[in-house]
């Protein structure tokens, strides 16, 4: 069973970067993804970021199952849960975890940026990247988003995570990385965007 219904992207480059919640629905490919960064963008209001308890799943029934929320700490972020979907198509439990303890092959670094970006500005951030699975050659997309249980510092990552075979099919196709296409011809600047190289963020 893999997570998500991918939209083909035709691009093989690792992409990671703060996400920009006004061009969010152009970024971001997979259509639970996006319903992730509305429903996180609605609960947080006036705040720069929701607490945890904003967070309600009888809300968001049809994106638990690729899901994942971790808990943030000095000493790093642990996997506290991950969707049912996004579990199967991983092919193991991580709660528990720590975030570079995951097997992601050639995604780590991507993964690992993104919540870095996240942690470290408080904003949403966005990674999508390809790895091996044993001989399958896997895409993978995530969103991170902050939640903060004092309205400062962050407590907890909030997001989804999709895995799904490269040779998908669909009839939509993800902006990016010709999301600067669109937005030249939506009048809004690319640099918005701000997407960065795979390993920038941690050094």
């Amino acid at each position: 069973m893999l997570s998500g219904n991918f939209e083909p992207s035709g691009h093989d480059q690792p992409i990671v970067g703060p996400l920009d919640i006004k061009i969010a629905d152009a970024v971001v490919g997979n259509s639970r993804l996006r319903a992730l960064v509305r429903y996180w963008d609605l609960k947080r209001g006036s705040q720069a970021m929701p607490p945890r308890q904003q967070i309600d799943p009888i809300e968001i029934p049809r994106l638990l199952s690729i899901v994942l929320i971790a808990d943030v700490t000095n000493a790093g972020a642990t996997m506290r849960l991950l969707g049912a979907d996004a579990t199967a198509a991983y092919g193991k439990q991580v709660r528990g975890r720590r975030i570079d303890e995951l097997d992601l092959g050639e995604f780590l670094p991507v993964w690992l940026d993104a919540f870095a970006i996240a942690i470290r500005s408080g904003d949403p951030a966005f990674g999508r990247g390809r790895f091996y699975s044993g001989r399958e050659r896997r895409q993978a997309e995530t969103v991170l988003l902050p939640l903060s249980d004092n309205g400062t510092s962050i407590s907890h990552i909030f997001g989804g995570l999709v895995i799904g075979p490269v040779a998908w099919s669909s009839s939509r196709e993800p902006q990016t990385p010709d999301i600067y296409t669109a937005l030249a011809r939506d009048g809004a600047e690319p640099a918005t965007l701000n997407i960065i190289s795979p390993g920038m963020a941690q050094k």
